[in-house]
């Protein structure tokens, strides 16, 4: 962040936005920190923030609760203050009852009207009470007097008032004006009315984002400390016009970046390239890698249900994100002679095919000879399915070595997607020398050197790996495994999802043109407390796509630009 201060200097204030999910919250919520502020967005509702760069969110905490709750409310104010200090800036956006617009007073009954007055009045007072009683008990605690509190209200729709003149302009802000200065001698309180409900949003023509611009002048002490009581329209409104009522005048269609600069320069348009990917193990994976003498039928069942029910399910979820096409299903040749039809529903959704050995051995179990065995057989498998050569492979549970890397060269797969030399960038397939465990029997001599060069040239160019990582797999923490050592399965979604999150914003922010592997299996993506979750993730990424900062491609489709950008002839 600049330190020179900006045109309204809100940098560093923290500010508390209600009903933030709404069109014009989440657009105040986008403005203040666009302005260098934290925020603490609070509704009942989820928040979507799109095409947002990645410094922004360490400045923002989304709270769930109900306005309309004092409790809630209280709460809420506590939540913000352990996280982000005292709030200094109050935006109240009301919620609103579900009258319409055109409907006559004539015809409404009794209890609409209370209904709808009640949500939008009870919500705005308590929001305020609560910010009043958090700016004494700090300065009480003999704390530094805040710099220019400041209360902005929003109101629209038929409770903001039947003639421009709402209960909230003469009663509750003329007393909250006196009563602040008591508090704070440089406390104010304004009023914005928009007239757009949340049933106006799809033909609102940007007056949302030009509320929120009218919110940030008005909490700027700065910029308007000399204002408060006042009563302001944006939008440009019709109706009746009383002389208190300042107009600001299709303010929507001007542009906002000439007339309050922001805080925060425009941010770097980077790209990360999605690789969404499934492993269909089903039942092979019983076999193979998580053989055990004590597997039992139960066992062996989680790999029918990972087949039969987790595999449609998880190609509804991505046809209904118009993601089924743009990802990469890596197919155990014994899941696909077992689960023929499962399998042709996605050969038949458009995705890329990629090996995954045929019973989901790993390396280790096999002489080179029966892997050579194995990758030619399931060769065979693939090209019947989809009638050409497969060209990617993932090695079961990551499970490959240097005999996996020579067959892939050999066959001419353009890229594995087992390693993890990076874990956001693809890098050409190593050629090392194998690596031997330390004989603690012998003399420290014998093990105290460095790795040994590579015979000829460090890599297998143009043999690309798109890098693969167990945090970013949802197996090994959400479904539990009887006989493996690293399995969980009781791990909350949420844990997982929030790690998610974290290294992708991170990731987004500190690395450039990088890539975000994220690896599902239908036996847990399939199950009904994942699915959930895997859908809102991706829900998640698709709105940094609507900014161009993110593209989802199947995984060949990655290693062949990477590989035309950094291959040397």
């Amino acid at each position: 962040m600049s330190t020179q201060q900006s045109f309204l200097g809100l940098e560093g204030h923290h500010v508390f936005i209600t009903g933030a999910a709404s069109a014009i919250g989440s657009e105040a919520v986008r403005e203040f920190l666009d302005q260098g502020c934290r925020v603490t967005a609070y509704d009942c509702h989820p928040l979507q923030l799109s095409g947002m760069d990645a410094e922004r969110f360490p400045r923002l905490q989304i709270l769930n609760g109900d306005a309309n709750d004092e409790n809630s409310i209280q709460s809420g104010f506590s939540k913000a203050q352990t996280q982000f200090g005292v709030t200094s800036i109050l935006i109240v956006n009301p919620s609103e009852g579900d009258i319409p617009r055109d409907q006559p007073i004539c015809d409404l009954p009794l209890d609409k009207w209370e209904e709808n007055y009640s949500a939008h009045v009870r919500g705005t007072f308590l929001a305020i009470k609560h910010f009043l009683r958090h700016i004494k008990d700090y300065q009480e605690e003999g704390k530094a007097e805040l710099d220019s509190p400041a209360i902005v209200v929003a109101e629209a729709g038929i409770a903001g008032g039947l003639d421009g003149n709402s209960s909230l302009h003469h009663g509750l802000v003329n007393k909250v004006m006196n009563e602040i200065l008591r508090i704070n001698h440089r406390g104010r309180i304004n009023v914005i009315n928009s007239a757009i409900t949340a049933a106006d949003t799809e033909q609102s023509n940007g007056v949302p984002a030009a509320v929120a611009r009218t919110m940030a002048f008005l909490a700027s002490g700065r910029a308007a400390g000399q204002i408060s009581g006042q009563y302001i329209r944006v939008g440009g409104n019709k109706g009746p016009r009383p002389d208190d009522c300042k107009d600001i005048k299709d303010m929507a269609t001007r542009d906002p970046e000439h007339s309050i600069p922001r805080a925060l320069a425009a941010p770097k348009r980077n790209k990360i390239r999605v690789a969404v990917s499934v492993d269909l193990d089903a039942v092979s994976g019983w076999l193979g890698t998580n053989s055990h003498p004590d597997n039992i039928l139960a066992d062996y069942s989680a790999g029918f249900f990972a087949a039969r029910v987790g595999v449609p399910r998880l190609l509804r979820m991505l046809k209904k994100l118009n993601l089924a096409d743009r990802c990469t299903w890596f197919i155990p040749g014994h899941s696909a002679e077992s689960f023929l039809d499962e399998v042709k529903q996605v050969v038949d959704s458009g995705c890329e095919i990629g090996l995954h050995g045929y019973a989901h051995e790993g390396a280790y179990q096999l002489t080179v000879e029966q892997e050579r065995d194995v990758l030619t057989r399931c060769m065979d498998i693939a090209k019947s399915l989809t009638g050409k050569k497969p060209v990617g492979y993932r090695a079961p549970l990551y499970q490959l070595r240097e005999s996996t890397l020579d067959l892939l060269e050999e066959f001419e797969f353009e890229y594995d997607a087992s390693l993890t030399d990076h874990d956001c960038h693809p890098f050409f397939a190593p050629r090392r020398p194998p690596l031997h465990p330390i004989d603690f029997s012998q003399p420290a001599s014998s093990w105290m050197h460095p790795v040994a060069e590579p015979p000829s040239s460090p890599d297998r160019r143009p043999l690309v790996c798109v890098p693969c990582n167990w945090y970013m797999e949802d197996m090994t923490p959400m479904q539990f495994l009887p006989h493996a050592d690293n399995s969980h399965g009781y791990v909350d979604v949420r844990v997982i999802e929030n790690l998610w999150r974290d290294r992708f914003l991170w990731i987004l922010e500190n690395e450039e043109e990088p890539v975000f592997p994220l690896l599902m299996h239908p036996d847990t993506s399939g199950m009904a407390h994942v699915i959930g979750m895997l859908e809102r993730m991706l829900r998640w990424l698709k709105e940094w796509e609507r900014g161009g900062q993110v593209e989802f491609l199947q995984t060949g489709e990655i290693a062949r630009w990477w590989r035309e950008k950094n291959i040397r002839n």
